[in-house]
């Protein structure tokens, strides 16, 4: 009964991988941002919303930070700028955070579903109704990938950085850009990064809010990435010395 429980579980976690690569779009193929709209779940956060998606079937689980006395650990959300989403808070159902059509400031590719900070006060208000897009975040893998390319959307001032990569100080600032500016970084042999997206103030009334996209850029990840449940289920984990790609 032991073996065919475990047995069990394996497919189960073999049908879950395979149906995340299955229903990845080509033009999305290696994206690891949850095509789904919502709220992250967070490891050391409460679900704002009471409902939030996991990121363990996409092989990592995400923390929130703290990068200000004067704020709270930010939340996260998936979100496409195409559609207007209001989010009550679950226990108090007058606190919403919305996303409007076009946001405040950071419209990304409307069809397009990218990671979206949602910066709150140590008092517990929003800011912008939530449409302040800053935050500091880690990303712990299941196992190493072997290239990840994150892509930052509309970096306008100093603040976003990779701060930490597999443990190790890292802090690769972003240069800020133009409006609604790409900026791209491809690291290899991941097991885990830090970072902080946006910046509180500056030449802005309230900040500046960046958007982030994880991905495997190159095809061949697809495999890796429906193994990574598997290799989850176990516990498998390999470490290397994380390093810049070219």
């Amino acid at each position: 009964m032991k073996k065919f429980t475990i047995l069990a579980t394996t497919l189960v976690a073999s049908t879950l991988s395979l149906s995340l690569v299955n229903n990845i779009s080509k033009a999305e193929a290696a994206s690891l941002v949850p095509q789904q709209e919502g709220e992250i779940a967070l490891t050391n956060v409460a679900c704002f919303t009471g409902n939030c998606i996991s990121t363990v079937p996409f092989g990592y689980t995400i923390s929130s930070e703290v990068y200000s006395p004067n704020y709270k650990r930010s939340l996260l959300f998936s979100d496409k700028s195409s559609t207007v989403n209001n989010y009550p808070n679950q226990l108090n159902p007058g606190l919403v955070i919305k996303f409007t059509n076009p946001d405040a400031g950071t419209n990304p590719t409307a069809i397009e579903n990218w990671f979206r900070p949602v910066a709150i006060k140590a008092n517990g208000s929003l800011v912008e109704n939530g449409e302040l897009e800053v935050g500091q975040f880690k990303f712990n893998f299941t196992q190493t990938i072997s290239e990840l390319e994150l892509s930052f959307f509309d970096v306008e001032q100093n603040g976003t950085t990779i701060l930490n990569v597999n443990g190790v100080a890292f802090n690769e600032a972003i240069a800020s850009g133009p409006d609604s500016n790409i900026k791209k970084v491809k690291l290899t042999n991941v097991d885990s990064f830090v970072i902080k997206l946006g910046s509180i103030g500056g030449n802005f009334k309230t900040g500046d809010g960046v958007l982030l996209k994880v991905s495997t850029p190159e095809p061949a990840s697809i495999l890796s990435l429906g193994a990574l449940a598997l290799t989850g289920l176990f516990g498998l984990r390999k470490s290397k010395k994380s390093s810049p790609v070219a």
